[in-house]
């Protein structure tokens, strides 16, 4: 792992933090936000490092200077600024300030080709498939002309019916390997850029044959904003990469900082096809209802999403990730956060995360670098989002006092409550719950407290001591009536002898347990016991009332599913 400060750059080892080599290098290496390129790059054994109108080849294991490469003399006598850089197989690109683009070969140190611009944006420059992308800011009349053509009224206008300033760019494709141009477009990108608070330019991505325009805000704070419809016409633009045709386009309406995923485009809090731009779909854990999916990001947070094949890496509070497999929300990593901008590097199975927060104003405890690995046994609790309504309820599973939500061994969603977080698209629950003159919710951690009988012991580990009544909402108004499966999940660590907690327990009014007795009914203290009540009629909710006979009432989970 690669770290860049101000002056100088050191190596480390990713899977034991050790330090390699550090090295003083003149001349500081800085990363402007509102103009962010890369000036660090690396093939299998060197790390290259843009300083100046210099590029330094540095051996990655020794940290020794093996070359050094310059960019093209620039225009006038202003000095040249090498800017992007990548390198692929034998070949350093990169680019002149604005002016222009171009190949060196790595070995020879000679320059391939040079391919002048006029005012080609470093944030647009990307490459793939023997092809390098960029977008020139500065088009002709005729080019201004041609972008507009075609355009939709509706695409002229904001969201209050105002006419939008067009802004037409010029993107371009070039032979990677000759430097030859073989497309340009104008391309109008209005919609993509300085939309409301967090403005944000434009920026390109390739990936499976496509490239794709979006804009860059500059933070995640604007959450006022976002909810007000302010972001509503930030698009995305999807062309072929063969021969720059629009293969579709859109509104979207993100919040930040797009990335692809696969077959997918994050454009947070939502996703799109790659090749379609359609919303990713999911079916709704609760309803059965299929909806897009969407996922939450609470907490206050700048930053942008980084990600690997199957998770997403990001700032929400604290550090946090998403796991797209399980799918259970978004899940923290507390007292520590990633900087600013994009610092966290998934890559050979971690996730590195160089410190970059100390020189922010937002105090954390944990100012250090961590790498993380994967956990075979997951133990993490998530917030999760949904789009969609919560009735009518098919499958409902509520874990009382747990820290987060989490889905059970047989993939089945469990909700904590009362909810950990409320806002900013965590899904939201209303129960009414009314609790004895003593009681409250508790959670535990399996890691110390061994549930039997339960495949997954963390839903017994935490509950609600005390509680009296439980109203939850199954069907909506004007929903039709139905009946339902009821399950209730119990779990006694206190006790460990029968007769010390006994109540009796009602749904719909009806008795169902008398004198019950957790402890009698397992045998010890921590092991799980299931009471399973079927054909129970729901017109509007289900009421679970809990009266004691001895010592506190106690309910650690409920689990309804529509008959």
């Amino acid at each position: 792992m690669f770290v860049q400060g101000e002056n100088v750059i050191m190596a480390y080892d990713a899977y034991n933090g050790l330090l390699v080599w550090e090295r003083e290098i003149p001349g500081a290496l800085r990363v402007h936000l509102k103009n962010a390129v890369s000036n660090l790059a690396a093939n299998d054994d060197s790390l290259f490092a843009a300083i100046g109108d210099k590029c330094l080849r540095i051996d990655a294991v020794t940290g020794r200077t093996l070359q050094t490469y310059s960019a093209p003399p620039g225009r006038g006598d202003k000095p040249p600024k090498w800017e992007y850089m990548a390198c692929v197989d034998d070949v350093l690109y990169g680019s002149r300030g604005s002016e222009c683009v171009f190949a060196i070969d790595v070995d020879s140190g000679k320059l391939r080709w040079v391919y002048e611009g006029r005012r080609i944006m470093p944030t647009t420059i990307c490459m793939g498939d023997g092809r390098v992308f960029f977008v020139d800011r500065r088009v002709t009349k005729q080019q201004l002309a041609q972008g507009l053509e075609g355009l939709e009224p509706e695409a002229q206008v904001d969201r209050h019916g105002k006419p939008i300033k067009p802004d037409v760019r010029l993107v371009v494709a070039l032979d990677a390997e000759t430097g030859r141009k073989l497309w340009e477009r104008p391309q109008y990108v209005s919609d993509c850029v300085k939309i409301s608070k967090g403005g944000g330019e434009l920026i390109a991505m390739y990936a499976d044959g496509v490239l794709l325009l979006c804009g860059q805000p500059w933070n995640g704070h604007f959450w006022r904003e976002f909810f007000g419809g302010e972001f509503s016409r930030r698009s995305l633009i999807a062309l072929g990469a063969d021969d720059g045709r629009e293969l579709w386009s859109g509104r979207k309406g993100y919040r930040s900082r797009p990335l692809i995923v696969g077959d997918w485009i994050v454009a947070e809090p939502w996703a799109h096809d790659l090749k379609t731009g359609r919303e990713k779909p999911r079916i709704n854990p609760i309803t059965g209802v299929k909806e897009k999916w969407q996922m939450a990001r609470p907490g206050h947070h700048c930053g942008n999403i980084a990600a690997a094949p199957n998770a997403l890496f990001f700032r929400s509070g604290s550090t946090a990730y998403y796991d797209l497999i399980s799918d259970y929300g978004t899940a923290h990593f507390g007292a520590q956060r990633p900087g600013c901008w994009i610092n966290c590097i998934p890559a050979n199975g971690v996730v590195m995360m160089p410190e970059a927060s100390s020189g922010c104003v937002c105090s954390y405890s944990l100012h250090c670098t961590i790498v993380f690995a994967p956990r075979k046994t997951n133990r993490v609790w998530g917030m999760y989002s949904a789009a969609g309504a919560t009735t009518p309820v098919k499958r409902l599973a509520l874990n009382f006092g747990a820290p987060g939500d989490r889905k059970d061994s047989r993939g089945g969603l469990w909700l904590a409550y009362p909810r950990p977080y409320r806002g900013r698209l965590v899904l939201d629950l209303r129960l009414g719950l009314k609790k004895h003159e003593v009681g409250d919710t508790f959670s535990g951690n399996t890691d110390f407290v061994q549930i039997e009988n339960a495949e997954d012991g963390w839903i017994y580990a935490s509950g609600y001591q005390g509680l009296a009544r439980c109203r939850i909402p199954l069907i909506g108004e004007g929903q039709a009536a139905g009946k339902y499966t009821v399950r209730l999940h119990f779990a006694d660590s206190e006790n460990d002898q029968p007769g010390r907690r006994m109540f009796d327990v009602a749904l719909q009014g009806q008795t169902v347990l008398t004198g019950f007795d957790i402890v009698g009914q397992a045998g010890c203290a921590n092991r799980a016991v299931v009471k399973e009540f079927k054909g129970i009629a729901v017109k509007d909710e289900l009421v679970v009332n809990l009266e004691p006979v001895r010592g506190q009432t106690l309910l650690c989970g409920v689990e309804v599913v529509r008959e």
